[in-house]
């Protein structure tokens, strides 16, 4: 049986905070554990997608303590503003981005570009990354020449 390690937003269950997001996570989660995943999650508590030291810390902690070729879930909440933190993990780990709503800015582009995968939740969540990327493509090879 594969595993998939799913990082989630330490609030993912708080009825005080309910959000699409967490409600589509815990769909995908149920649906992976339905097609023969095991899933192991880790929700990770700080001010996604604004985190502290101690949160961008604990993030790399875990990703860090994961085996070798690990199938890693990020949320986009806590995925796109930390390039720094998967950047070092890339290499090691099939990193795959949930991507609910682009936060489009260029800490975002470096954490997807990244992943082994992005995932976009909708059609809408898909054009707007991949105009965002074509843009980033245009600006990066104007600057080279």
């Amino acid at each position: 049986m594969t595993a998939v390690h799913v990082v989630l937003p330490g609030d993912v269950d708080d009825p005080a905070n309910p959000s699409g997001g967490n409600a589509y996570d815990r769909h995908a989660c149920r649906g992976l554990a339905a097609l023969g995943w095991t899933v192991r999650e880790h929700p990770v508590p700080g001010g996604w997608p604004h985190p502290g030291q101690r949160e961008r810390a604990e993030l790399s902690g875990l990703l860090g303590g994961l085996p070798d070729g690990a199938v890693v879930l990020l949320d986009g909440l806590v995925a796109s503003t930390v390039p720094d933190v998967l950047t070092p993990h890339a290499v090691r780990l099939r990193l795959v981005v949930l991507v609910h709503l682009p936060i489009e800015d260029d800490a975002e582009g470096r954490a997807l570009a990244a992943a082994t995968a992005v995932v976009a939740t909708s059609d809408w969540t898909r054009r707007r990354l991949l105009d965002r990327d074509r843009k980033s493509t245009r600006l990066n090879s104007s600057h080279s020449s």
